[in-house]
């Protein structure tokens, strides 16, 4: 069957009555964070369990097919938010290369970009920075075309890029690094020209004798827009034995123009690797079920074991949460890395990759076009093909909560100075009428009247006057008491739910959402010098666009659609 541009296919191939039904639910309990969002995540030895604080679990963990009807392999899978991914692959190993999307967690599917019918290279490594700007590689038995999204929708041809290059990363529509055996390359123009910035080799001590080594690279991460490391292993020869290896790690502080390499005690060939911060990152060594985690606390320079032997990619969603799989194992970690717990799932193939694009949500893809996500649903939801799996932690912050309560106090205080309430689509019920009872400034609907649009409330009833004088004042001190929260909650979420998915979106949530806050606590401290109702006014539009900024914001970082 021909792959055409823009066709959608909706899975199971169900009359469409029942798939109406099916994706209300599906949507319904997928998203929404209120109230159907778990708010007790479980520590790995209770995974699959009630809370200890719960009279019975109401949720759980489930796989479910949303798999393409074609017999295609699928050699990658990015998903840039819970609902929002790519898949890519071909009819086979070297030809029909295509890319597919959709933007609700794989319910429909539709052919962005190729024909699996086609004698074009397949498509995979698929790489994004936000939910519009994407690369992905074609093979074509030589240098491989380096595809480009600026929309999320429409892929051009930007350039070429190594063949066997086994990793890249872009930080902007033109600056990127590529790993290619042992040269890091780099380029400033979208990938119409490579640079080689370095060959990888160190010194390394092995039997008490110095050896200068060439190496591997196996990743390249950026942490930042200047800030990468680059993961690989070096091969020693042992005087007759077999060959020593040791984890190489590389890094770059500006952007990928320089990099200095350390070669670390950790002996065994890398598999993967991945940082959490830019001194935090854990490395996966040996091959099969016999390799073996190590950690770094102060960026490489020491490393540490971890009692687990997860499989050979690792993928953080946030600083405590990762998987990891091999075939049809998956790992997985719910407390940083510390402690990991494993189970088989009867998937129809083995698992090609996966993506984790938040902590409650992942995907994973194989040959034959199969692809399964997981996520949390209610206990009594039920999916044909599903498979049962443990109920992993869910995103445990009030930090939505007391958004939709700022955004119910800002609202009233809206409507007492005449203005429309904040565009919002959250559901905050807002009384967008002016001239209430009780308010601080009534709209002078007099047509003599001189006094401008609003005029003190000067009843002389005392009961009247409290409420006139004073409910403004009262709506800023608890919409103030409100911020107080969101303000405390910022650091902690940001801390625990940062996201590392998409790097774009995680430096946003660490540096934005905090400075957001801070403003916006300068806007409500002008409030309190109100004088006349035009200061009001102007004084409100400054909040009101404060806490439209930082609702964006709360909502990428929950990754909820909208």
């Amino acid at each position: 069957m021909r792959t055409k541009a823009n066709a959608k296919y909706v899975p199971g191939g169900l009359p469409a009555a029942v798939l109406a039904s099916l994706f209300f639910l599906v949507s319904l309990n997928a998203q929404s964070s209120r109230p159907a969002k778990p708010r007790a995540p479980l520590s790995p030895s209770s995974v699959g369990q009630a809370s200890a604080s719960s009279a019975s679990p109401r949720f759980k963990g489930i796989w479910e097919p949303v798999s393409y009807p074609e017999d295609v392999k699928l050699f990658d899978v990015f998903f840039a938010t819970a609902d929002e991914g790519w898949v890519a692959g071909g009819s086979s190993e070297i030809r029909g290369g295509f890319i597919l999307h959709t933007s609700d967690g794989g319910v429909h599917w539709e052919n962005q970009f190729g024909d699996s019918q086609s004698t074009d290279g397949a498509i995979g490594h698929i790489r994004f920075l936000d939910s519009t700007h994407g690369w992905a590689m074609q093979w074509t038995g030589q240098a491989a075309r380096l595809l480009h999204t600026r929309d999320g929708k429409n892929w051009i041809l930007s350039g070429t890029i190594a063949e066997h290059a086994r990793d890249y990363m872009f930080t902007s529509d033109t600056n990127g690094v590529a790993i290619d055996g042992g040269r890091l390359l780099q380029t400033r123009d979208g990938g119409r020209r490579w640079t080689q910035v370095n060959q990888c080799e160190v010194n390394v001590q092995a039997e008490g004798l110095a050896h200068r080594a060439n190496c591997t690279w196996i990743r390249v991460q950026f942490l930042t827009p200047s800030v990468a490391y680059a993961t690989g292993f070096s091969v020693v020869g042992s005087g007759g034995g077999p060959p020593l290896r040791f984890v190489v790690l590389g890094k770059t502080g500006d952007g990928g123009a320089t990099w200095t390499l350390t070669p670390s005690e950790v002996t065994n060939d890398a598999q993967d690797a991945f940082f959490i911060d830019e001194n935090t990152g854990y490395v996966r060594v040996g091959p099969g079920d016999t390799g073996q985690l190590f950690k770094t606390t102060d960026g490489g320079q020491t490393w540490t074991g971890v009692a687990a032997s997860p499989g050979e990619r690792l993928q953080f969603a946030d600083p405590e949460v990762a998987w990891s799989v091999r075939y049809n194992k998956v790992s997985f970690t719910t407390d940083g890395g510390n402690h990991w717990n494993s189970r088989e799932y009867p998937f129809p193939a083995h698992v090609e990759t996966f993506s984790l694009p938040r902590r409650d949500r992942g995907y994973i893809v194989g040959d034959h076009g199969m692809i399964y996500r997981y996520r949390i649903v209610p206990l009594d939801y039920a999916a044909k093909g599903m498979i049962p799996a443990p109920l992993l932690s869910g995103i445990d912050s009030p930090l939505d909560v007391y958004m939709e309560k700022l955004v119910a106090h800002v609202n009233r205080m809206s409507a007492e100075v005449g203005l429309p309430p904040v565009n919002t689509e959250m559901g905050v019920a807002a009384d967008s009428q002016s001239g209430v009872a009780g308010s601080a400034f009534a709209q002078a609907t007099d047509p003599s009247s001189s006094g401008g649009g609003f005029t003190q409330n000067t009843d002389p009833n005392p009961a009247a006057t409290t409420a006139g004088t004073s409910a403004f004042s009262q709506d800023t001190g608890q919409a103030q008491t409100t911020l107080n929260s969101v303000s405390t909650e910022v650091p902690k979420f940001v801390s625990k739910y940062r996201n590392l998915n998409l790097l774009l979106a995680g430096l946003q949530m660490a540096s934005q959402m905090p400075a957001q806050v801070q403003a916006l606590q300068q806007s409500f401290q002008a409030l309190k010098t109100i004088k006349d109702p035009q200061s009001a006014t102007a004084a409100m539009t400054s909040v009101q666009t404060g806490v439209s900024g930082l609702l964006q914001m709360v909502r990428n970082a929950f990754q909820e659609p909208h």
